[in-house]
Protein backbone atom coordinates (compact mmCIF):
# COMPACT_ATOMS: atom_id res chain seq x y z
CA UNK A 1 0.00 0.00 0.00
CA UNK A 2 2.71 2.46 0.82
CA UNK A 3 4.32 1.93 -2.20
CA UNK A 4 1.15 2.15 -4.57
CA UNK A 5 0.75 5.66 -2.46
CA UNK A 6 4.60 6.41 -3.36
CA UNK A 7 3.96 5.71 -6.98
CA UNK A 8 2.51 8.30 -9.97
CA UNK A 9 -0.88 6.87 -11.29
CA UNK A 10 1.15 7.09 -14.72
CA UNK A 11 3.44 4.39 -13.62
CA UNK A 12 1.33 2.17 -12.23
CA UNK A 13 0.79 0.26 -15.48
CA UNK A 14 4.16 -0.10 -16.14
CA UNK A 15 4.81 -1.35 -12.48
CA UNK A 16 1.98 -4.11 -13.45
CA UNK A 17 3.58 -5.36 -16.41
CA UNK A 18 6.90 -5.73 -14.85
CA UNK A 19 5.43 -7.71 -11.63
CA UNK A 20 3.04 -9.63 -14.18
CA UNK A 21 6.45 -10.51 -16.49
CA UNK A 22 8.26 -12.14 -14.14
CA UNK A 23 5.40 -14.03 -12.51
CA UNK A 24 4.18 -15.27 -16.06
CA UNK A 25 7.93 -16.26 -17.32
CA UNK A 26 8.09 -18.21 -14.11
CA UNK A 27 4.40 -19.81 -14.71
CA UNK A 28 4.59 -21.00 -17.77
CA UNK A 29 6.12 -24.20 -17.44
CA UNK A 30 4.55 -24.49 -14.43
CA UNK A 31 0.67 -23.75 -15.78
CA UNK A 32 1.17 -26.17 -18.98
CA UNK A 33 -0.21 -29.44 -19.03
CA UNK A 34 1.95 -32.44 -17.82
CA UNK A 35 3.76 -30.55 -15.38
CA UNK A 36 3.93 -29.83 -11.52
CA UNK A 37 0.73 -28.16 -9.66
CA UNK A 38 1.17 -24.12 -9.46
CA UNK A 39 1.78 -22.62 -6.54
CA UNK A 40 -0.36 -20.19 -5.21
CA UNK A 41 1.71 -17.36 -6.54
CA UNK A 42 1.97 -18.57 -9.95
CA UNK A 43 -1.67 -18.99 -9.41
CA UNK A 44 -1.80 -15.32 -8.40
CA UNK A 45 -0.44 -14.31 -11.29
CA UNK A 46 -2.08 -16.04 -14.19
CA UNK A 47 -5.17 -14.49 -13.06
CA UNK A 48 -3.54 -11.08 -13.31
CA UNK A 49 -2.73 -11.95 -16.77
CA UNK A 50 -5.94 -13.16 -17.06
CA UNK A 51 -7.54 -10.19 -16.12
CA UNK A 52 -4.99 -7.86 -18.09
CA UNK A 53 -5.52 -9.65 -21.48
CA UNK A 54 -9.45 -10.00 -20.94
CA UNK A 55 -10.10 -5.36 -19.99
CA UNK A 56 -6.81 -4.20 -21.69
CA UNK A 57 -5.50 -6.26 -24.08
CA UNK A 58 -4.22 -3.45 -26.04
CA UNK A 59 -1.45 -2.46 -23.24
CA UNK A 60 -0.76 -6.80 -22.81
CA UNK A 61 -0.27 -6.38 -26.55
CA UNK A 62 1.70 -3.88 -26.61
CA UNK A 63 4.11 -4.63 -23.68
CA UNK A 64 4.37 -8.50 -24.76
CA UNK A 65 5.98 -6.56 -28.29
CA UNK A 66 8.37 -4.89 -26.05
CA UNK A 67 10.10 -7.98 -24.52
CA UNK A 68 13.13 -9.96 -25.22
CA UNK A 69 12.73 -13.32 -27.16
CA UNK A 70 13.07 -15.47 -24.30
CA UNK A 71 10.32 -13.53 -22.19
CA UNK A 72 8.65 -13.20 -25.02
CA UNK A 73 7.97 -16.86 -26.05
CA UNK A 74 7.55 -17.73 -22.62
CA UNK A 75 4.47 -15.14 -22.33
CA UNK A 76 3.38 -15.81 -25.70
CA UNK A 77 3.46 -19.99 -25.05
CA UNK A 78 1.25 -20.24 -21.94
CA UNK A 79 -1.14 -17.25 -23.14
CA UNK A 80 -1.74 -19.70 -26.36
CA UNK A 81 -2.54 -22.39 -24.36
CA UNK A 82 -4.10 -20.94 -21.71
CA UNK A 83 -6.10 -17.49 -21.97
CA UNK A 84 -6.71 -17.66 -25.49
CA UNK A 85 -9.12 -20.21 -25.28
CA UNK A 86 -10.76 -18.79 -22.47
CA UNK A 87 -11.16 -15.61 -24.35
CA UNK A 88 -12.51 -17.47 -26.99
CA UNK A 89 -15.32 -19.02 -24.75
CA UNK A 90 -16.16 -15.70 -23.39
CA UNK A 91 -16.66 -14.11 -26.60
CA UNK A 92 -18.87 -16.61 -27.79
CA UNK A 93 -20.72 -16.35 -24.85
CA UNK A 94 -21.64 -12.53 -25.11
CA UNK A 95 -22.19 -13.31 -29.14
CA UNK A 96 -24.84 -15.84 -27.98
CA UNK A 97 -26.49 -13.88 -25.62
CA UNK A 98 -26.65 -10.76 -27.85
CA UNK A 99 -29.87 -9.06 -28.61
CA UNK A 100 -30.97 -10.10 -31.99
CA UNK A 101 -30.34 -7.87 -34.74
CA UNK A 102 -33.31 -6.68 -37.35
CA UNK A 103 -30.51 -6.35 -40.60
CA UNK A 104 -27.14 -8.17 -38.81
CA UNK A 105 -26.61 -12.09 -38.20
CA UNK A 106 -23.23 -13.26 -36.63
CA UNK A 107 -22.53 -17.11 -37.10
CA UNK A 108 -19.57 -18.76 -35.43
CA UNK A 109 -16.90 -20.61 -36.92
CA UNK A 110 -15.28 -22.68 -33.52
CA UNK A 111 -12.72 -24.83 -34.83
CA UNK A 112 -11.20 -21.76 -36.79
CA UNK A 113 -12.05 -19.25 -33.83
CA UNK A 114 -13.70 -16.75 -36.19
CA UNK A 115 -16.88 -14.82 -36.53
CA UNK A 116 -18.54 -14.27 -39.64
CA UNK A 117 -20.94 -11.05 -39.59
CA UNK A 118 -23.89 -10.80 -42.41
CA UNK A 119 -25.72 -7.29 -43.02
CA UNK A 120 -28.90 -7.77 -44.88
CA UNK A 121 -31.07 -5.22 -46.97
CA UNK A 122 -33.95 -6.04 -49.26
CA UNK A 123 -32.03 -9.27 -51.17
CA UNK A 124 -28.79 -8.23 -51.27
CA UNK A 125 -25.86 -8.86 -47.75
CA UNK A 126 -22.72 -7.68 -46.82
CA UNK A 127 -20.24 -9.91 -45.25
CA UNK A 128 -17.36 -9.72 -42.93
CA UNK A 129 -15.17 -12.03 -41.23
CA UNK A 130 -13.47 -11.61 -37.94
CA UNK A 131 -10.47 -14.06 -36.89
CA UNK A 132 -8.90 -14.59 -33.39
CA UNK A 133 -5.37 -15.31 -33.58
CA UNK A 134 -3.77 -18.20 -32.02
CA UNK A 135 -2.15 -15.98 -29.37
CA UNK A 136 -4.56 -13.56 -28.64
CA UNK A 137 -4.45 -11.18 -27.23
CA UNK A 138 -1.14 -10.62 -28.22
CA UNK A 139 -1.46 -11.29 -31.82
CA UNK A 140 -4.13 -8.70 -33.86
CA UNK A 141 -7.52 -9.91 -34.53
CA UNK A 142 -7.64 -9.82 -38.63
CA UNK A 143 -10.63 -8.44 -40.31
CA UNK A 144 -11.31 -10.15 -44.16
CA UNK A 145 -13.81 -8.30 -46.12
CA UNK A 146 -16.61 -10.20 -47.53
CA UNK A 147 -19.47 -9.52 -49.72
CA UNK A 148 -20.38 -5.71 -50.24
CA UNK A 149 -23.06 -4.18 -51.77
CA UNK A 150 -24.68 -0.84 -52.31
CA UNK A 151 -21.15 0.78 -50.57
CA UNK A 152 -17.98 2.10 -52.26
CA UNK A 153 -14.73 0.78 -52.36
CA UNK A 154 -13.55 4.16 -50.18
CA UNK A 155 -16.64 3.90 -47.58
CA UNK A 156 -16.13 0.03 -47.41
CA UNK A 157 -12.08 0.61 -46.53
CA UNK A 158 -12.96 3.22 -43.88
CA UNK A 159 -15.53 0.93 -42.32
CA UNK A 160 -12.70 -1.79 -42.19
CA UNK A 161 -10.01 0.76 -40.82
CA UNK A 162 -12.22 1.81 -38.01
CA UNK A 163 -12.92 -1.67 -37.08
CA UNK A 164 -9.53 -2.82 -37.11
CA UNK A 165 -8.26 0.66 -34.99
CA UNK A 166 -11.66 -0.36 -32.47
CA UNK A 167 -10.44 -3.85 -32.01
CA UNK A 168 -7.01 -3.45 -32.14
CA UNK A 169 -6.05 -0.16 -29.94
CA UNK A 170 -8.86 0.15 -28.09
CA UNK A 171 -9.47 -2.68 -26.00
CA UNK A 172 -13.29 -3.96 -27.62
CA UNK A 173 -14.75 -7.07 -27.56
CA UNK A 174 -15.45 -8.61 -30.98
CA UNK A 175 -18.87 -8.04 -30.18
CA UNK A 176 -18.68 -4.14 -29.60
CA UNK A 177 -16.58 -3.53 -32.59
CA UNK A 178 -19.53 -5.42 -35.22
CA UNK A 179 -22.00 -3.26 -33.47
CA UNK A 180 -20.04 -0.18 -34.57
CA UNK A 181 -19.86 -1.43 -37.69
CA UNK A 182 -23.42 -2.33 -38.29
CA UNK A 183 -24.31 1.11 -36.74
CA UNK A 184 -22.12 2.69 -39.81
CA UNK A 185 -24.18 0.62 -41.89
CA UNK A 186 -27.71 1.73 -41.23
CA UNK A 187 -26.35 5.08 -40.77
CA UNK A 188 -25.25 4.52 -44.85
CA UNK A 189 -28.61 3.33 -45.55
CA UNK A 190 -31.24 5.30 -43.21
CA UNK A 191 -33.38 7.77 -44.54
CA UNK A 192 -32.69 6.24 -48.22
CA UNK A 193 -36.39 5.73 -50.17
CA UNK A 194 -36.77 2.97 -52.49
CA UNK A 195 -37.01 2.51 -56.19
CA UNK A 196 -40.35 3.53 -56.72
CA UNK A 197 -40.37 0.88 -60.03
CA UNK A 198 -38.81 -2.37 -57.88
CA UNK A 199 -39.80 -1.15 -54.84
CA UNK A 200 -36.60 -1.92 -53.67
CA UNK A 201 -33.50 0.21 -52.31
CA UNK A 202 -30.79 -1.94 -53.47
CA UNK A 203 -31.60 -2.97 -57.21
CA UNK A 204 -31.30 -6.65 -57.66
CA UNK A 205 -28.77 -7.56 -59.97
CA UNK A 206 -25.99 -4.44 -60.16
CA UNK A 207 -26.90 -3.73 -55.85
CA UNK A 208 -26.85 0.09 -56.60
CA UNK A 209 -28.62 2.37 -54.71
CA UNK A 210 -31.81 4.69 -56.58
CA UNK A 211 -29.74 7.78 -57.59
CA UNK A 212 -31.79 8.96 -61.15
CA UNK A 213 -34.04 11.98 -59.24
CA UNK A 214 -36.93 13.31 -61.42
CA UNK A 215 -36.10 17.38 -61.36
CA UNK A 216 -40.29 17.95 -60.47
CA UNK A 217 -41.20 15.00 -57.85
CA UNK A 218 -38.09 14.40 -56.74
CA UNK A 219 -37.67 10.66 -56.60
CA UNK A 220 -35.17 8.30 -57.45
CA UNK A 221 -34.87 5.39 -59.53
CA UNK A 222 -32.45 2.79 -60.35
CA UNK A 223 -30.69 3.94 -63.50
CA UNK A 224 -30.96 -0.09 -64.84
CA UNK A 225 -35.07 0.20 -64.01
CA UNK A 226 -35.33 3.50 -65.66
CA UNK A 227 -34.05 2.38 -68.67
CA UNK A 228 -36.01 -0.22 -68.36
CA UNK A 229 -38.91 2.04 -67.90
CA UNK A 230 -38.43 4.12 -70.71
CA UNK A 231 -37.87 0.94 -73.39
CA UNK A 232 -41.47 -0.45 -72.12
CA UNK A 233 -43.43 3.01 -72.23
CA UNK A 234 -41.81 4.26 -75.29
CA UNK A 235 -41.17 7.86 -73.86
CA UNK A 236 -39.31 9.29 -71.21
CA UNK A 237 -41.85 10.29 -68.44
CA UNK A 238 -41.51 10.07 -64.90
CA UNK A 239 -42.62 6.83 -63.63
CA UNK A 240 -44.75 8.53 -61.25
CA UNK A 241 -45.50 12.43 -61.99
CA UNK A 242 -45.35 11.36 -65.64
CA UNK A 243 -43.49 14.86 -66.60
CA UNK A 244 -40.51 14.58 -68.71
CA UNK A 245 -37.54 13.09 -67.20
Amino acid sequence: LSLHDALPISAMPTLMMTTLACATASASAALLPGHAPASELVCLAMSCWVAVCRHLPALARGWWQGQDRTASGGVEKITSAVVTPLLWREETRAIHSAEASDNMTLRLRDTVREVVATYTIDEGSMELVVSLPANHPLGGLSVESGKRVGVDTGQWRKWMLQLTTFLTHQNGTILDGLNLWRRNVDKRFEGVEECYICFYILHGSNHQLPKLGCRTCKKKFHSACLYKWFSTSNNSSCPLCRNLF
